[in-house]
């Protein structure tokens, strides 16, 4: 008898999991159109709330703020665009192909308009400005990082070379001018960043 009460209530336990599942999937995709939508400035639990058809008590059971779950709404759409795998091969294509996979991030209708959105509210908000800094740029940085110390290693770049200061060149000129020039991030431009900043590096 133990044996069959057992199996009368283990389905249930199996029907709630998925629920919660399709839940926090539809938090995280009506958070992204509002996200293209509104912007992350009027971005509100509630709204998000209405759009997907729950509670707020439910995004709170997952999220502590706004800004955690815009970040992951962000992320979750980033890690559409897959990220290139490199096989050693030259340092040039390798910092080409990171920078496209970077630029066609942005590009995406959850990229640059929310990252936009992010930055422009980092000095008035602590917790999102935390949680960008921890969860967003390290992860942008650290394939870019092992494709330039593969590159020292190597002996094609200096002993000397400040491969942090060359990624803040790399990403930097990116974002500039996606928030400020408006000059197109074609693939053009990267491979002629690339160039330029790896030469700047390059041993003698």
């Amino acid at each position: 008898m133990a044996d069959i009460a057992s199996d009368q209530v283990e389905p249930p336990r199996e029907r709630g999991r998925r629920r919660s599942e399709h839940s926090h999937r539809a938090i995280v995709a009506a958070t992204q159109e509002l996200l293209v939508e509104v912007g992350y400035r009027e971005l509100t639990i509630e709204g998000v709330a209405a759009r997907a058809g729950v509670g707020k008590q439910t995004i709170y059971r997952w999220w502590p703020s706004r800004a955690a779950l815009a970040l992951e709404a962000y992320l979750a759409g980033s890690d559409a665009v897959l990220q290139p795998r490199l096989d050693d091969g030259p340092t040039q294509e390798d910092v080409r192909q990171l920078l496209d996979w970077l630029v066609a991030v942005l590009v995406e209708p959850i990229g640059g308009r929310v990252v936009a959105g992010l930055i422009a509210d980092l000095q008035h908000d602590p917790d999102l400005a935390e949680r960008f800094h921890r969860d967003v740029v390290p992860a942008r940085r650290r394939a870019m990082l092992e494709a330039l110390a593969r590159a020292r290693q190597r002996g094609e770049l200096r002993a000397d070379a400040d491969l942090e200061l060359a990624i803040d060149a790399l990403h930097g000129a990116i974002i500039y001018r996606l928030l400020l020039s408006g000059e197109p991030l074609d693939a053009g431009f990267t491979e002629r960043l690339a160039q330029h900043v790896l030469d700047g590096i390059a041993r003698a």
